[in-house]
């Protein structure tokens, strides 16, 4: 911004055109068309004006257009309309370029004005100009802030006082050079003056601005930013260039425009590029730099003050700009030490003072990408301590973290300061250490537990320690980036070690093998997520009746139920059947439930898999009993199952919905399930068995087998488990408990089902004793339903009386 001086010479203000911060991070809109005709048309105006400018022609021209400051307000105006369209089109970082686009356009306005006040006589240093100029500095000063907190967010005070110590030094050396110069333009008298100092002043302020948040992006400014100080250099060089031919005459300073109307256009340029995100520097050496640099050149502008004998308000601002610098790098040295806490603080553990999870795989990565050892090898255990959760629970929290305290320290004290120790959240610890050549891994093992599983006094209990240790040396995950590789080993590590869980052995190597059956688990878990929550899309699957029913993935297959008979005997009468879930898998072929209940029981889609189970049975009975089948169908229902405060009521609907009566439903809990909480089961149980449906208590003798909890339950019937059947005939203590299950249930008025049968001479064997009913292959295999249920009779081998109940 510049006050031209009049055809007498007077002087004028200096000229400043500082610069907007870069467009919003992230921005990926198109220059709009407008936008860029106006910019180029703003080029043009100034080429031509550049053209004619230099090529003497200033005073030529007897409309005085080209010689008045009329092309330069419009390639300012066009600059401010290509901000205003910035800050209209893009609503992120609005505010700033909105600031931007007033400057601007208040900068253009006062150069008509200008030229309005010339033409109708002499120009005061001071005047009407002056006053549309005055609030652009500000505005262009609050757009650089403002886009730096918005691409930044809080700025930390030491930012702004090295933009002070910046704006003092460069005030000092423009004092030096020029301000007696600047002083002396005129004898206007104060508001002369004090138009005169304005200008310089707050072109320093916006030096200052400039250089903090170079600093703070460390010099990786990227395009935007890079524009935006090469219009501040020209906003600069104009202005002192400015201060100077004014002093020596105010000839000539017309060639000045074409300087400011470019910076101008860069400014416009700088709005619509694709920025770089500015982000505060990790605090170091690197940053003290600036306050150094000032400060150094401070003092120097005070040792030339005081032999050049310059103003004293040179000695002035020096001596500010050295007393800013100062307090400047005494804040960022704070700002390192609080910083350096918060990194500690970070990265470690706040119970034992141990490394955390990020601090652990930090370490892991520099070691992966330093030098390897010349001898031995590197290796990450992973510590679990065993019943962990028995302390926690029967003793406290409190106690808890005592137990985890001890055993950070204790295995600090086993392992040497080279080795990475960290507790990586619960009770888990993570080690990475480096095995001596000619020592093995089991030697750091046994190291290790023998430092854990010295028992711990609390009060007056002995504590025992003991844990499950997983080892995955570096040779395990020999691919990848650093960060790639410390994340595998960890997770090598983490296998092995519930391996070692599972098979209570202590600890174990990682197994790629197991590792395989691992990642085929998750898959399996994966795949099984896909098929309980898609629909049937093949037209193979739509076709049949009863999969069309079933959840269904194209990729991982459908689900389907298989059905076993039931054989009655012993006076029992009826037809049954029990429902049993397969999953047909385009891979492994027919999925047995053993290979997939566990697996959704783990993840959480047990809910889904019994909601799709019963609808296919209900659908299927309904079917049957349509054909004049009176078949009843038994389904498998879990624990959760039982603690599902909407299942019970859904079942009944089922039946509802279809017509069904509730005997055609019979559902079976397993011991454990119901025992395990038995008020919850006892009390769904009778929801069910108040409705009218079956309730058997079905793998009796596999859990508790406390015969005592069935007059508890409200069940019609037991079905005892192979594993008690299948033994009666070689060993007479099982066949004395299987007689007396027997009688006991008939006694509480239970039926009894006979598992796992699967030859005449158990068939028989079980009919004696008084079972009701028999299940298993002799009798039929399960399998997909037809169009009449399966009916299979029980037949003696050898003729003979069959028991009855009556």
């Amino acid at each position: 911004m510049s006050s031209r001086p009049s055809a007498e010479a007077e002087a004028a203000p200096a000229a400043v055109w500082p610069v907007p911060a870069p467009a919003a991070t992230g921005w990926t809109a198109q220059r709009p068309v407008p936008v860029t005709v106006a910019w180029c048309l703003g080029a043009l105006v100034m080429g031509v004006h550049a053209i004619w400018v230099y090529a003497g022609h200033v005073e030529a021209s007897p409309a005085r257009l080209w010689s008045s400051g009329a092309p330069f307000a419009v390639t300012l105006l066009l600059a401010a309309a290509v901000l205003a369209a910035r800050a209209i089109t893009v609503g992120y970082q609005r505010l700033a370029w909105t600031f931007f686009a007033i400057g601007v356009g208040l900068n253009g306005a006062g150069y008509f004005v200008y030229d309005v006040v010339s033409w109708v006589g002499r120009v005061p240093s001071a005047s009407l100009a002056d006053v549309v100029w005055f609030p652009v500095l500000p505005c262009f000063t609050a757009g650089i802030w403002t886009l730096a907190r918005a691409r930044v967010g809080a700025l930390r005070p030491d930012v702004y006082v090295g933009a002070a110590a910046v704006a003092l030094l460069s005030a000092s050396l423009v004092a030096a050079g020029v301000g007696h110069d600047v002083l002396a333009w005129d004898s206007d008298g104060l508001r002369a003056t004090i138009v005169n100092l304005y200008y310089p002043t707050v072109d320093m302020v916006i030096v200052g601005s400039v250089a903090a948040v170079t600093t703070l992006a460390g010099g990786r400014l990227g395009r935007a930013w890079g524009l935006i100080l090469v219009a501040v250099f020209l906003t600069v060089l104009g202005d002192a260039l400015l201060a100077r031919m004014v002093a020596e005459g105010g000839t000539g300073v017309e060639v000045l425009d074409p300087i400011w109307s470019f910076a101008g256009l860069l400014i416009a340029a700088s709005a619509w590029q694709r920025p770089r995100r500015l982000t505060h520097r990790p605090l170091g050496l690197p940053e003290l730099l600036t306050p150094l640099v000032s400060m150094v050149l401070a003092v120097l502008v005070l040792v030339v003050a005081e032999f050049a004998h310059l103003p004293s308000a040179v000695l002035l601002l020096a001596a500010g700009s050295i007393l800013l610098s100062t307090l400047r790098i005494a804040l960022s040295l704070r700002s390192m030490l609080v910083a350096a806490e918060f990194h500690r603080l970070a990265l470690s553990d706040d119970l034992t003072g141990l490394y955390n999870r990020r601090g652990f795989l930090r370490g892991v990565e520099e070691a992966l990408a330093g030098r390897a050892p010349t001898a031995g090898f590197r290796a990450v255990l992973m510590l679990d301590l065993d019943r962990f959760k028995d302390v926690n629970d029967g003793l406290g929290h409190q106690t808890g973290d005592r137990v985890l305290s001890a055993v950070g320290a204790r295995l600090s004290g086993a392992l040497g300061p080279e080795d990475l120790i960290a507790r990586l959240g619960g009770d888990e610890f993570a080690i990475l250490t480096t095995v001596p050549a000619g020592q093995s891994f089991e030697a750091v093992v046994a190291g290790l537990f023998q430092a854990v599983r010295q028992p711990l006094q609390a009060g007056r209990i002995s504590l025992p320690i003991d844990a499950s240790i997983g080892v995955a040396v570096e040779s395990d995950a020999p691919d990848g980036t650093p960060s790639e590789r410390a994340l595998e080993l960890l997770r090598c590590a983490d296998m092995a070690m519930y391996r070692a869980k599972a098979d209570r052995g202590g600890w174990a190597r990682y197994d790629p093998l197991g590792s395989d059956q691992q990642r085929d688990s998750l898959e399996l878990a994966g795949e099984l997520r896909a098929v309980l929550t898609g629909t049937p899309t093949t037209p193979a699957v739509a076709a049949d009746p009863e999969r069309s029913l079933a959840p269904h993935s194209a990729d991982c297959g459908w689900l389907e139920l298989h059905y076993q008979p039931l054989v009655a005997v012993s006076g029992a009468e009826g037809i049954r059947a029990e429902a049993l879930i397969r999953w047909v898998h385009p891979r492994y072929g027919m999925v047995p439930p053993d290979r997939f209940v566990g697996l959704a029981e783990r993840i959480g889609l047990v809910p889904y898999l019994t909601r799709h189970v019963l609808q296919l049975a209900l659908d299927q009975v309904a079917r049957w009993r349509a054909e004049g089948a009176p078949v009843t169908v038994s389904v498998n229902l879990s624990a959760s199952d039982m603690a599902s405060p909407t299942l019970m009521d859904e079942v009944l609907d089922g039946l509802t919905a279809r017509g069904l009566p509730p005997e055609a439903l019979t559902v079976e809990i397993t011991e454990q399930t119901a025992i395990g909480d038995l008020d919850t089961g006892r009390d769904a149980l009778a929801v069910l068995r108040a409705a009218g449906l079956g309730v058997a208590i079905d793998d009796f003798g596999t859990g508790y087998s406390a015969l005592s909890y069935l007059q508890r339950l409200p069940a019609t019937e037991l079905k005892l488990d192979r594993s008690l059947t299948t033994k009666i005939i070689e060993d007479p203590a099982a066949a004395a408990i299987v007689q007396a299950c027997i009688d006991l249930a008939h006694t509480l008025g239970l039926e009894v089902v006979a598992e796992g049968i699967e030859t005449q001479e158990l068939a028989d064997a079980l009919v004696d004793r008084g079972c009701d009913w028999l299940q298993g292959w002799l009798f039929g295999r399960p399998t997909p339903a037809g169009p009449t249920p399966a009916t299979p009779v029980y037949t003696r081998a050898v003729p003979g009386p069959v028991p009855s109940r009556a």
